[in-house]
């Protein structure tokens, strides 16, 4: 991978503010399917993640953990099948 931009601030709550911010725009746009654009998210937003996607209707999925940082992340749409 190459780096595209490097985020100046030193204090990580602003990358995790980033990372939550870019999910948060598609849970309240009501994507059918949402991600971290293929990446996995910081596992110190999972429950912040968790609780959006709850409240936004989404059904959140959580997989693999990476180097003790990172977790797969994925979340669909509830959906009603009434006639």
């Amino acid at each position: 991978m190459k780096l595209i931009l490097k985020f100046t601030e030193e204090n990580n709550n602003f990358s995790h503010g980033v990372e939550f911010g870019r999910i948060f725009h598609k849970l309240e746009n009501g994507y059918k399917k949402i991600d971290n654009n293929g990446f996995p998210i910081r596992i110190e937003n999972k429950e912040l993640i968790k609780n959006a996607c709850l409240k936004y209707d989404y059904t959140p999925l959580f997989g693999e953990i990476y180097y003790e940082e990172w977790i797969e992340f994925m979340a669909i749409k509830n959906v009603s099948l009434s006639n």
